[in-house]
């Protein structure tokens, strides 16, 4: 099952690389919030407890409810483009996307073969980092570098549960609360972006004077 849900997570990886709707990108941040939550709740089905819930709770209302509506409200407020504008044509982008995910993949399963990991969860969450860092890279509207940084922390945490079937509650509840602040933060920077530039790009921060 694990592996499944891994295999969604990576399909929704490539649907961010074809996309040119800012939209689309937060149905991913969706779909994302939402395996991830049920591939924690599964390790707890034969042991239920309430305690146990605790986290894949907190991570649903952050990850599923709250973080998309939050960014919805940013393109809505600021009246944001609807239409994706990379810095590289689109196929392109498919392209390397693709082979940054053969050589994690080819190189997880190498690694599988003297390492007690699992291959696909753990291949998953490496190339959502990666996929999230070409975001952040090839993408102008600084919103997109918020959902870059998102896809990235939930390949962090995916590759977490790859690596360790069960990582500290403390740290887990971490993580969580640090793409809280993050997205928080940026929300209130993007705001008063706006407020000076009339575009909502990452080229236009170079016009910015002292």
């Amino acid at each position: 099952m694990e592996n499944v849900l891994s295999i969604l997570f990576c399909l929704s990886l490539f649907y961010l690389s074809v996309t040119s709707r800012v939209k689309a990108y937060v149905t991913v941040l969706q779909m994302q919030g939402l395996l991830l939550t049920v591939l924690l709740v599964l390790p707890f089905v034969k042991h239920f407890s309430l305690y146990a819930l605790i986290l894949p709770t907190t991570l649903f209302i952050i990850k599923v409810v709250f973080i998309p509506r939050y960014i919805n409200k940013i393109i809505r407020d600021l009246d944001i483009k609807r239409v994706i504008e990379p810095t590289i044509q689109q196929f392109t982008f498919l392209l390397l996307v693709i082979f940054s995910m053969t050589i994690i993949f080819i190189a997880s399963n190498i690694l599988s073969k003297s390492t007690d990991i699992e291959t696909i969860p753990f291949a998953s969450g490496f190339s959502a980092v990666v996929v999230g860092i070409l975001v952040i890279i090839f993408r102008k509207k600084l919103i997109l570098h918020v959902a870059g940084f998102l896809v990235l922390e939930n390949g962090i945490f995916l590759f977490g549960i790859a690596v360790a079937s069960e990582l500290p509650v403390m740290i887990e509840i971490g993580m969580l609360l640090d793409v809280f602040v993050v997205v928080f933060l940026m929300g209130i920077a993007l705001n008063r972006i706006s407020s000076t530039l009339s575009g909502f790009e990452v080229t236009a921060l170079g016009r910015l004077k002292d």
